[in-house]
């Protein structure tokens, strides 16, 4: 019974959706290179050449490895805040690692810390960029009163790139974190956005371009899952029902109205 009139409830407050949450990256703001692709171009220019015979897959394997067991690890292990970020020397720890699992010879040391450089001197130059029209279509939907909020996996406050794109002002809450249980597919940061804008996860959207973390994460929050499909068509094919599908924010409204 208790279920029926949770399921009535969705229902009757999704018809009057009053405030959207989005994701970043592959969301609104344009993805960069693929991980293996830069990792690689860094490993060979920090002079580990032997990445140049190393094969996508082994590379990605060996980046999974260091990426969701040493590093996960490491963050449960401490006990970590939601906001928490490695530090340099973390990561150079985690690139001694990487090196010892893709069998690398040589000074592991020296090298791990020439391959942080590199990544350094990328994270300093590299910047994200909106999609196009999306600066637009987050205007539009603010100036139709839907309240904006961001949760997104990621190490970093990204309220400065934000700010730097003059859309910062729109958003009354911004979450971020990298850290599990805190992160997607986690509810956490979708549920901590719906309140910090007083409002109600029922009546929220979530927009994302992700069905693995985004679409389960709004599930699991209560809100209405949206799918934004330019970065990657074939996730819609992966939407549980119930998904709303998007190509572009411009999208957004009425495809909100459509469903009322």
């Amino acid at each position: 019974m208790w279920n029926r009139v949770l399921c009535v409830a969705k229902m009757m407050l999704r018809n009057e959706i009053d405030t959207i949450i989005f994701d970043l990256g592959g969301t609104l703001y344009k993805s960069h290179e693929h991980l293996v692709q830069i990792a690689r171009k860094h490993l060979i220019d920090a002079g580990i050449h032997e990445c140049e015979r190393i094969t996508d897959e082994d590379m990605e394997t060996a980046l999974h490895t260091q990426r969701n067991d040493w590093l996960v690890k490491y963050m449960l292990n401490h006990g970590v805040d939601s906001h928490w970020e490695p530090s340099r020397d973390l990561w150079i720890q985690y690139d001694r690692m990487l090196l010892e699992t893709l069998c690398i010879d040589g000074d592991i040391d020296m090298l791990a810390e020439a391959y942080q450089s590199k990544w350094d001197e990328y994270l300093s130059r590299i910047k994200p960029d909106l999609v196009d029209g999306c600066k637009e279509g987050l205007e539009y939907l603010h100036s139709l009163g839907y309240k904006l909020g961001i949760a997104s996996n990621r190490f970093g406050d990204p309220r400065k790139y934000l700010i730097a794109d003059g859309i910062g002002h729109l958003f009354g809450a911004v979450e971020y974190s990298h850290v599990p249980g805190y992160a997607k597919p986690s509810p956490y940061m979708l549920l901590t956005v719906a309140k910090d804008l007083g409002s109600n996860p029922f009546r929220c959207a979530y927009v994302g371009n992700k069905v693995g973390d985004d679409v389960v994460a709004a599930q699991r929050a209560g809100m209405l899952p949206v799918l934004i499909t330019w970065c990657d068509p074939e996730q819609q094919h992966l939407a549980p029902e119930g998904t709303l599908i998007i190509d572009t924010i411009q999208d957004l409204h009425q495809k909100l109205r459509s469903i009322t």
